[in-house]
Order: C-alpha cells, then structure tokens, then sequence
C-alpha cells in the first residue's frame, strides 16, 4: 500500500484514543478526517488499543480500513493505565491509575494489552503514563532495602521486557514496539523510566515535547525543551528517536501550541504527533497547522543538521533541571547529550556542565582531561557549589569557594574589550545569586555583579594547562536570567560562543546547522511586542534570507549586508578581527532562517 507524504522533512501524525475509538461511527470517523485534510494532512495515526478500557477490535479494524483506504498509515498505541481490577486494589494509590506493577493481576492485564495490540499492529507505541509511584505494602515488600529510582528502574526494565516485549512478538515476530519518553526528563530514574538501558531494549524511542504556557501549568517546563528534548532523545539513540509529541492542553493561545510544533520540527523530528484526533477535530488550534508545517517543511529542507554547545546531562540525573532550557530562551543554542566520551568530545567546542553532571563519579578526571587538551570547560554556579562538597579536588581548577551566602544584585560590570574595558549596568530590580568568593588575581572575573560597595564575579575564570575553567554564576530562579540587563545576557551569549550571537534582546532563540544555516524563534509572552535586536557574526559576511513560501516576496531582499562591520576585540584578546553585525526586528510567534555566505 502507498500512504501519504505530505511533507519531505517529517511525517504528519495524530493519536486517537481507545475510549473515544471504541465509540465513534464510520460516518463521524470520514467527517473528522476531511476537517484533518483541510487544515493539517495526515500522515501516520497510531490507534489506541487500551486506556483504562479495551476498544473492540471490529471498532479497530473499521477505524484502520478507512485511514488506510485514504492513505493513512496506521499503528497501534497503548496507555498503561487501569481501574482497580478487584477489591483489594483500593489500597493502591496509584497517581493517574497506572498500573501497580508488583500487582499480579495487574500485570496479566498488561501482558494482555501487549498480546491484543500486536494481534493487531505490525508497530505500536507506549504513551507516557509508563511508569510507577505506587508505594502500597506490595511494592515496600519487594523494594526491599533499595531506594525507589534503584527499584523503579530495575522494575520497569523487567516489566518492558517480559510484559511487553516478549509477549507482543511472541504473538506477532513482525512487531515493532516504541517507547514514548516524557517531557519530564529529570524525574525519569524516580518513576522507573530507564533510557539507559530500555533505549536498546525497545525497537524504537519516542519524545514528548509538550510544554504549553510555563505559567499555568505545574511541570515548570521551559519552551526551548520542545527542541533540546529531542535532540537529547536523538543523542541516546541516533537514528531510532520517531519524533516528537505535543498536545493542545493548558495552551491559552493558538501560538503557544504551535510553538510546541515548530521547535519540534526545527530538532529534524521525523514525526510531528499532534496529540490527539478527538481534541483537534473541529478545534480552531489546528486550522493554522498545516499552513505552518508546510512553510517549515521548506525551510528544514535547506537547514543541515542541527548543532550547538555541547551540555552533558548523565542518564538518571538532576540537578539544576532544565537551566540550559532557560539559556536557550535567551539565545544560546545547546545540543544537549546523556554520555561523556572525552577522547570523542568535539575539539572546536566548549563542555558545557550543570549540576546534573555531578551524578558522573568521574566527571573532575573528565574535565582534566578536557583542559589539558586546551578546550574550555563551562560550569554552573549549581555545580560548583556541589562539587566542592562531593568533589573536592575540583578545587585544583580553580580558588572558587562557597560557604552559603547570598549575592543580591542590581548593579552590574560588564567586559567590553581588553582587561580593562567595562562598562557598568542596572537591572529593574535586585536579583539573588549563590555568592561564590575567590581569591583575587588567582581566579579572574569577567563580569561581577553586587550593589554599592560589594561586587563578586558572575562569570568567573581560571587558566589550566593549555585550557580554560570557566564558571557562570546564574540566577537563584531560572526564569530570572531574562531579567539581566541586555548588557549580561550578550556578555554570557559569548561565553558560549562568539562565531554567531545575539545582541539585545531576551525570549528569542537561536538554532544552528551544520551547513552554515541559522534560525531564530520569537516567543509570544504576555504583553508581548515586537522586538529589536542585532546579530553578530565573526567575520565579514552577508546573509540569504530562507524563503518558506513559493510566492515571490517583494518585501525579502535576496541578500542582506551588514548594517557595519567591526574590528572586534574579545575579551583579554589583543588581536583583531573582523564581525558583521546585522539588525532584525522580529514579531512574537514568528520565526527567520539565514543562510550565512
């Protein structure tokens, strides 16, 4: 059979729900589906099995003609959640009714689902109720005198693999099972998520990039997470990450779902899964879909792939959770990974460290390494702070102590060229940092922040060998890093990276391709305006604007010269080099590639 191919960078996908495909007629199924043909073509649907209720499997095979018969490729989907079995599963208190897993009857249930589903489908794929919190007297009994993540994770690796796998192609040797990881990536070990281990287990691994308005909703996910989750999923297992899942919920504005959409599609997803057919049918959100999928599919066409500072994040880790998300925000692009190779870690690139990566016993023998090669190391006031109790020797690196006082900040010396070329800003208001001390001319700073008479670094270095040790003091809320005078956020950009940056602004963010390509993305905020704001370039270059449209555009110049170009001079660097720095203005929910010449 020959099924659609709407777009040429990823494929268009839906999710319909056991309970609502057990109900719906043939007639409603063929009028929803030309509302999807009219706004957002699909692709792909994976049809749910099982959700708390079984959907018969005349509703299955009547639902899976008709998709097919309108060249719709269909899989099937479970959710792992289910009503008490028996009487005596009312003292399980279970969040979201997922399945107690030390449950017997519970995991025949499972083992169940699994059979019925691959009787069914050739592929099917786990949504991201596939894990455990249930504390009843069953599972204290068999945790024994292990923690919950140590457990949890052990658990759910045998569960994958004898409730789910074994029996799914016992029943169908064809079937291919995929499992879909959460947006919550930094609670995975305490809930039984294993991607350590169950990326090799399953055929395939899949990512949720839900993350909605940040302000009304309890998962305090930033919204770059809709792209640095993917990339992360795709650095777990190149090539075997599907694509990316976002839903409409908690989303007050038709951009704040979209948004979800574009950066997912800007992480090269394979997928786009719009989540889910009975919430979108009909639903004024998905009209501009397939308007805005198709202007991206013409813009990822001529992006290469995606790249940007390096930042560990060690499988089963937290700490400091999700503050490169926050950065990203701001315009710094990260390709987040969850494996440290040293003799493989890029040579042209800088170590960027949280305080997850504290969770790697052999994290400080890793930076040496690293400096001694002559490569930058970057790190987090949070990881500083825990390394100097977990690790002491970090102490090697730097005279950087803590001793637990605060830093309260309104007033700022920022770097502008040379050892001594600074110039001093304000902030609105005051902002609290950890107060990291250090000896003077022992450890440099490079950009200090305090009030009145008492400044301390922010941005702190220190020389090693033939590399540099660098620590970025943020602030104690992540979401106040937009808050920073303009001034900050440019300096802590070119921390990072100096071939391209942002001068400005915050709330927008950048992404970079490996031919020479680059995006930028303006989030929609309350009171959003228009924003203004200047991008540097190391070099002297000129830009072509990528078009997503077939039209001709009057109003796209076919190339863009740089408003001047400029001898730079980097800080505590004497020599000179040239950077073209071009001007944009850019509209809330609205996005511009470039192609650099």
């Amino acid at each position: 059979m020959e099924y659609n191919k709407t777009y040429k960078n990823f494929k268009s996908v839906t999710y319909l729900v056991a309970g609502w495909a057990d109900k719906v007629t043939e007639e409603q199924l063929r009028s929803d589906l030309e509302f999807f043909k009219k706004y957002a073509p699909l692709d792909k649907v994976y049809l749910e099995t099982f959700r708390d209720v079984f959907c018969r499997k005349e509703q299955l095979l009547m639902i899976k003609r008709v998709l097919e018969e309108n060249g719709i490729e269909v899989s099937g989907g479970i959710t792992t959640v289910t009503p008490d079995l028996n009487e005596s599963d009312k003292k399980r208190q279970r969040l979201f009714n997922t399945f107690c897993y030390c449950n017997e009857p519970m995991r025949n249930r499972l083992k169940e689902i699994s059979e019925y589903t691959a009787s069914v489908f050739d592929e099917f794929i786990i949504d991201d109720f596939y894990f455990t919190q249930c504390m009843c007297e069953d599972c204290q009994k068999e945790k024994g005198d292990r923690s919950w993540s140590e457990f949890r994770l052990a658990k759910m690796k045998e569960v994958s693999e004898n409730l789910i796998l074994k029996p799914a192609k016992a029943v169908n040797p064809k079937c291919k099972v995929i499992i879909k990881y959460p947006n919550w990536r930094e609670s995975y070990h305490e809930t039984g998520y294993n991607p350590k281990e169950q990326r090799f287990m399953f055929d395939a691994i899949y990512t949720g990039t839900e993350t909605r308005h940040g302000q009304q909703q309890d998962q305090h996910l930033p919204r770059y997470l809709s792209y640095s989750l993917v990339r992360y999923m795709e650095n777990a297992l190149p090539g075997k990450n599907g694509g990316g899942w976002f839903d409409p919920f908690e989303c007050d504005r038709i951009d704040t779902y979209l948004e979800q959409a574009y950066l997912t599609a800007f992480s090269k997803a394979k997928e786009i899964m719009m989540f889910c057919w009975p919430a979108l049918a009909d639903n004024k959100r998905l009209t501009p879909m397939g308007y805005q999928m198709e202007r991206i599919d013409r813009i990822m066409s001529q992006c290469g792939n995606p790249e940007g500072v390096p930042v560990y994040v060690p499988f089963n880790a937290q700490g400091e959770d999700h503050l490169e998300d926050f950065l990203g925000m701001m315009g710094i692009p990260f390709e987040p990974f969850p494996e440290l190779d040293v003799e493989k870690f890029p040579k042209d690139k800088p170590l960027f460290l949280l305080e997850s990566a504290l969770y790697d016993k052999d994290i400080v023998s890793k930076i040496e390494v690293l400096l001694n090669r002559g490569q930058k190391v970057i790190v987090t006031g949070g990881f500083m702070k825990g390394a100097l109790t977990k690790y002491p020797e970090i102490s090697k690196y730097t005279s950087i102590t803590y001793s637990g006082r605060r830093l309260e900040a309104d007033e700022f010396q920022v770097t502008v060229s040379g050892l001594y070329g600074r110039n001093y800003v304000k902030s609105a208001y005051p902002i609290s940092f950890p107060l990291l001390e250090h000896r003077n001319n022992a450890t440099w700073t490079k950009l200090n922040a305090g009030h009145g008479e008492y400044h301390e670094g922010i941005v702190l270095y220190d020389t090693y060998g033939t590399g540099c040790f660098e620590v970025i003091n943020l602030p104690d809320m992540p979401s106040r890093i937009k808050d920073l005078p303009q001034e900050v956020l440019t300096q802590i950009r070119g921390e990072f990276q100096d071939d391209i940056l942002i001068d400005g602004t915050n709330g927008v963010s950048l992404f970079t391709y490996d031919n020479g390509t680059f995006g930028l993305y303006c989030y929609t905020n309350d009171g959003c305006a228009p924003v203004d704001f200047d991008v540097r370039i190391k070099g002297e270059v000129s830009l072509t604007p990528i078009s997503d449209s077939d039209r001709p555009n009057p109003w796209m110049p076919k190339e863009m010269k740089p408003v001047s170009v400029v001898d730079k001079y980097p800080p505590y660097m004497h020599k000179e080099e040239k950077e073209s720095i071009f001007h944009l203005r850019m509209i809330p929910g609205d996005w511009k590639f470039f192609k650099i010449n």
